[in-house]
């Protein structure tokens, strides 16, 4: 077997694996601005992860274009995705902090998705927070969720990025 023919062997079964294995701790290393299927077709997203560790899915932050006037900001904490005392139709607060700026903010669990959600006016302050500083933690009250800290490198790029295409000027 030659030795291309040999590297193309190993390669090709760990190849078919990479979309099932978790982030790379270099993919959760700055914010980006990419385009992702959705439901309704592609939406440009700003997003952050942290890599996942055991057995748990991959703590994520991400907003798209949402409601006029907001950004729809999720929050996957990467455990099960299940909701307090398996009710749908939870909310409850969850504290964004950049260690000098504190904001609770009323999150609502969906479903379908099995994340947390929060509208983020264009220029209120949970955007202004998550545009600067170096990283921001997320405290849910509710214990089901897990506390997750993400960076903050190229949020301010990857919100400016999103922006213009929900009509934020």
């Amino acid at each position: 077997m030659r030795p291309t023919s040999r590297l193309a062997a190993v390669l090709l079964p760990l190849l078919t694996l990479a979309p099932a294995l978790p982030a790379l701790a270099a993919d959760c290393d700055a914010w980006k601005a990419e385009v992702w299927e959705v439901e309704g077709g592609k939406a440009l997203t700003a997003h952050i992860c942290t890599p996942a560790t055991g057995d748990d899915r991959e703590p994520m932050l991400y907003l798209q274009c949402g409601e006029e006037g907001a950004f729809a900001l999720r929050f996957d904490d990467g455990g099960r995705g299940d909701p307090p005392d398996g009710n749908p139709e939870w909310s409850g607060r969850v504290v964004f902090s950049d260690g000098k700026t504190k904001l609770d903010v009323t999150m609502m669990y969906e479903a379908m998705d099995g994340v947390l959600y929060a509208p983020a006016a264009f220029s209120g302050p949970l955007t202004k927070l998550l545009g600067s500083g170096s990283e921001i933690t997320l405290t849910p009250d509710e214990k089901a969720f897990k506390a997750r800290r993400f960076t903050l490198r190229g949020s301010s790029a990857a919100l400016g990025r999103l922006a213009p295409t929900c009509g934020a000027r």
